[in-house]
């Protein structure tokens, strides 16, 4: 990674101090949501790559984990074993006598 100018450093700096203070209220906050509060509450024109690459830097990102769910192994569905044969959970066929 290329190492950054002290002129870059120095710009940087007031943009991550409010990124910062904005972790500090709101810690679940993405890259996305903190450049729309800085872009629209404060009237701070930043590029949204500027805010991901300063809250990467900075270990300020969100980490996502993902859980699934424990499922049981699944049963094979039943088999009918002669004509006619109805399961219980089976609800469309129903028997109907001869009117009349």
């Amino acid at each position: 990674m290329r190492k950054k100018s002290a002129k870059v450093k120095q710009r940087n700096e007031p943009v991550l101090a409010m990124i910062k203070d904005i972790k500090a209220d709101h810690s679940f906050w993405g890259y996305r949501r903190c450049w729309a509060y800085l872009y629209y509450r404060e009237c701070i024109t930043v590029n949204k790559k500027r805010i991901y690459r300063l809250m990467k830097e900075n270990d300020l990102l969100v980490n996502k984990k993902i859980y699934k769910a424990k499922r049981k192994p699944t049963r094979p569905k039943p088999k009918d074993i002669y004509p006619n044969h109805i399961w219980g959970t089976d609800m469309t066929n129903i028997k109907m006598g001869i009117w009349g």
